[in-house]
This record gives C-alpha cells, sequence and structure tokens, in this order.
C-alpha cells in the first residue's frame, strides 16, 4: 500500500512539474505509448502458456488465477514504468531550470558608466544653457508666487497660534524650488533641548543622522514678595535694589507636555504632524476667501505637502514643512512613512551646511566651470528616468554628495568649460562605484576635510555616515536601485536629444 502511495506521488509530481506543453516532453510520451504497446501485446502469450502448464482439473479456477495474476503484473509494470518516467521529467525540467538561471546570472547587460554614449560637447551646453537654466527662471517666478503666499497662509497660522498659546511659528525660508522650512519654537518659558543620537539598538537605516528634541520649562524661584509677577511697579524692596537679584532659574523636563509623546518629553513627530495640518486648514478658512484656487493636502503622511489646483486645471505642487532649528543652519525635520517606535527621532539636515562647502569648493575652480551643469544634467537624467520607470532608493542629494566628494579630490584644473563631457562621467562612475559597493560617505560627518565651513564639532568627530546604508538593509531597494541606474545610463544620450527636439518642435 505504501508503495503505490508513492509510485502515485511520483506520477502526480511529475504531472504537475512537467505539463503536456512543455518541449522535449513529447519524446518521453512516444516511449510511454511503444511501452504499452508491449504490455499490451503481452497477455495473450502469458495466457498461452499458464494454459500449457496448469492441469486441466479445475479450468474455471485456473482461468481466474491467472486472470488475476496477469492484472497484478500488469498493474506492477504500469506502476513502476510511470514512476521511472515521471522522476525523469522533474529531474529534466529542474535541470533546465537551473541551466537558464545560470546562463541569466552569467551574463548580464549592464552599461559602463565611464563609457556611456552621451551628446557632444556642444549639445550639452546648449541643452544647459537653453532647457536647464530656462527651467530654473521659471522656477523662480513660481517661488516668487509661492513665498507670497506662504507668507500670507503663516500670519494666518500665528493668528491661530496666538489664540491656543500653542506653537511659536517663526519666519520661513524657502531652500529651493517649491520646498519651504517652517521653524517652530516652544513659548516662554518653555525651550528645546537637542539630544543626538548615537545609533545603538536601533536600526535608523532611513535617517543616517537624527537626534530627540526635549522639551524644558524654565522655571523661575523668588524668595522676596517684590519679585512676584503681581508685585507693585510703585513698590519699594530695602533688600532688593535690583529686581533680577536673588533671582534663580530652574530647568526641568515636561513630560507630557504639549506635541510631547506620551510619559516622555520628547517631540512627537506624528503629534506635530498632525497639529500642523490641523493648524494649516484653519489658517486657509481664514484666508480662503482672497484667492480663487483650491489648497489641499496632498500626502497626508507628510505634514507639509500641499497642493493648489486653478480653475483652468494647473496644479503647484509644494511642501512647507515644520522643523526644529540646530546651531543656526542645520534643522530637524520629519520623515514619512517613519515606523512608531521611532516617533520621538527626527532626522538632521545638513544642507546649508553643503551648500556652504560646494561655494567654498567652487571659489577654487577655473571660471565657468563644469561641475554645476555636469551636476544639474544628471539630476536631469535622474528625473527623467524616474518619470518613466518610477523612483528608487537613489534621489538627488546622492549626485549632489558624489560631485562635492569629486571636488574635494580632484586637481581643480579638470573642471574648466570644455571637460563636462568627462566630469560627467566621472560623476556617474562615482554613483556606479558607490552603487557596487553600497557606499556613499556623507561629505561633512566625519569627515575632516570640511573644517573650513565650521561644522559642530560633535558632527566633526562623529563617525563617517553612509547614505547607502538602506541598500545594505534592504536588498529589494538595491537592485532597483541598480535597475533605475542602469536604465538611466542607457537611456542618456535618448532621452537629452529627444528632449532637445520636443522643445524645438514646441517652440516653433
Amino acid at each position: 500500500m505504501q508503495d503505490t502511495l508513492l509510485r502515485v506521488f511520483v506520477v502526480g509530481l511529475g504531472l504537475l512539474m512537467c505539463p503536456r506543453d512543455d518541449p522535449g516532453v513529447e519524446e518521453w510520451d512516444d516511449i510511454v505509448n511503444k511501452d504499452m504497446q508491449r504490455h499490451e501485446e503481452l497477455p495473450p502469450r502469458e495466457e498461452e502458456k499458464l494454459d500449457q502448464e496448469m492441469p486441466p482439473t479445475s479450468e474455471n479456477e485456473t482461468s481466474e488465477k491467472s486472470i488475476a495474476e496477469w492484472e497484478r503484473d500488469y498493474l506492477w509494470y504500469i506502476w513502476n514504468t510511470f514512476s521511472v518516467i515521471s522522476m525523469i521529467r522533474f529531474c529534466w525540467k529542474y535541470l533546465n531550470r537551473n541551466s537558464q538561471t545560470t546562463q541569466v546570472a552569467a551574463s548580464p547587460v549592464t552599461c559602463a558608466a565611464d563609457k556611456v554614449e552621451l551628446p557632444d560637447i556642444g549639445t550639452l551646453h546648449d541643452f544647459y544653457a537653453k532647457y536647464v537654466q530656462e527651467s530654473s527662471q521659471k522656477k523662480w517666478r513660481k517661488d516668487e508666487f509661492l513665498e507670497g503666499f506662504a507668507n500670507d497662509l503663516l500670519d494666518a497660522m500665528r493668528t491661530i497660534c496666538g489664540r491656543n498659546s500653542s506653537m511659536v511659528i517663526e519666519d520661513f525660508q524657502m531652500l529651493s524650488a517649491c520646498n519651504i522650512i517652517v521653524p517652530l519654537t516652544p513659548p516662554k518659558p518653555f525651550s528645546f533641548h537637542i539630544q543626538l543620537c548615537n545609533h545603538k539598538g536601533r536600526d535608523f537605516s532611513n535617517m543616517p543622522v537624527c537626534g530627540q528634541i526635549k522639551l524644558l520649562e524654565n522655571k523661575k524661584t523668588q524668595d522676596c514678595h517684590c519679585q512676584n509677577s503681581d508685585a507693585d511697579e510703585d513698590m519699594v524692596c530695602l533688600l532688593h535694589s535690583d529686581h533680577n537679584e536673588n533671582i534663580r532659574t530652574e530647568i526641568t523636563e515636561v513630560c507630557d507636555g504639549f506635541l510631547c509623546s506620551k510619559n516622555t518629553p520628547f517631540l512627537s513627530k506624528s503629534l506635530v504632524s498632525r497639529w500642523f495640518q490641523s493648524t494649516i486648514k484653519q489658517a486657509w478658512r481664514l484666508i480662503s476667501h482672497k484667492y480663487e484656487f483650491e489648497l489641499n493636502i496632498h500626502y497626508i503622511d507628510a505634514p507639509g505637502a500641499l497642493v493648489i489646483r486653478f480653475k483652468s486645471g494647473k496644479k503647484i505642487t509644494f511642501s512647507m514643512n515644520p522643523v526644529v532649528t540646530f546651531n543656526n543652519d542645520a534643522y530637524f525635520f520629519i520623515t514619512p512613512l517613519s515606523s512608531s517606535d521611532l516617533d520621538t527621532f527626527w532626522r538632521l539636515s545638513l544642507t546649508s551646511y553643503e551648500d556652504h562647502l560646494l561655494e567654498h569648493l567652487s571659489k577654487r575652480l577655473p571660471e565657468n566651470a563644469c561641475h554645476i551643469q555636469a551636476l544639474e544634467i544628471a539630476r536631469f537624467l535622474h528625473k527623467r528616468q524616474t518619470a518613466m520607470t518610477g523612483s528608487s532608493a537613489l534621489k538627488d542629494f546622492h549626485f549632489k554628495t558624489a560631485l562635492m566628494h569629486l571636488l574635494l579630490t580632484t586637481d581643480p584644473r579638470h573642471w574648466n568649460a570644455n571637460c563636462v563631457d568627462s566630469r560627467l562621467r566621472d560623476l556617474l562612475s562615482f554613483i556606479e562605484r558607490s552603487l557596487e559597493k553600497k557606499v556613499l560617505k556623507h561629505i561633512l560627518i566625519g569627515n575632516p576635510l570640511t573644517e573650513v565651513i565650521e561644522l559642530p564639532v560633535e558632527l566633526i568627530r562623529a563617525k563617517p555616515v553612509n547614505l547607502f546604508h538602506p541598500l545594505v538593509v534592504h536588498n529589494c531597494m538595491y537592485r532597483n536601485a541598480m535597475t533605475h541606474f542602469q536604465e538611466m545610463l542607457r537611456n542618456a544620450y535618448m532621452m537629452v536629444d529627444d528632449y532637445c527636439h520636443t522643445r524645438r518642435a514646441l517652440s516653433s
């Protein structure tokens, strides 16, 4: 019984793994048909042999026995034949699959960045001057509109915050096209204290540098009635000629404070996001009558992802994000889709320091250097590829970081205007090597070469941060980024050339 069940299982497995329409299976079917024909011819001869050997005493009984033995032998032959054929089919299919996988893995189609096909230098210069810079001028006009609107919206938000004594909204800053940051500070007598994170015991793969923001309260302790807040201004104290004398300040943590995580003094990203979005909605209700367009929240998981929709159908997407400043030029911001156990950990942005470093390095380069052209063309290729195949772990700031690494380590004379194609290939090659190694170090943190921009000491002395650490942790992100970059290299010439032809056709 067990042998029969095993054979049935093997036959069924063979039929499932090797369907009828699988190429190479027909030859085995021919073998089965011939074997079946051979066994169909066998019973008459076996029956004749049995008739000759058995005595004629019990003819009916002898006939029944011979038929039963023949059926048993016949089934035995059939089961064994099918079992062997099924096993052969299974092994054949398995070997074919392995050989195909090996062939695909052994011969990947790649495009080397240092040999990528690019338009000639004149076309690259013309492309940058006419299309990249022209787009920047259009963005400047859009930013001018957004600056006026953001100023009006934030004034309304300050009015709402003044009513309920919540957070204080400072003057906003426009970092880039459609990117506005809004610094937040607590009202007096509260203050923020920053604690940089040491990355121990938690997964900060999506936040290379982060920290916690602790809410503190400055309490003043007073020993004399003349220093009470409700004391008469005309009161004269014989002990204290100066009202500030003998006033002690005690700094305490505010557990469960406004917008703080439960049972902690640390600012919660989720609570700040909900409060900020609610304040935007209330402010828009106050000023919406002055505008002939709609304002909506574009992305619910990001606190200030907004979209303006005009009646004509056009729309402007921009971000207005709440931040907490650190050391004047740096700030902590909210990353969308972060896990709940990281709700009190804010990501640190050093964009202003990076801009200062790029400006400092640019002073060493020849006049009309091509470094910005190479960076903007690489960003253009990345943006166009993203529009075609979707986003990946590779972002714009990775190209900027790679450029600054090159500027720190190469001869400044190599960046003259006639070398834009070579330097663009160098930039793409640097990104390619970094992706292969899954290592791209932060340009500022742990880099002593950047001391010229007066970065906070604790960041200079910190361990270097790998911006490609998410690719180490998540292999699917790595494969997606590599595929995205390889497609971008293959399409580089086509994307620049097609874009130029399309723009010329539209202008004519």
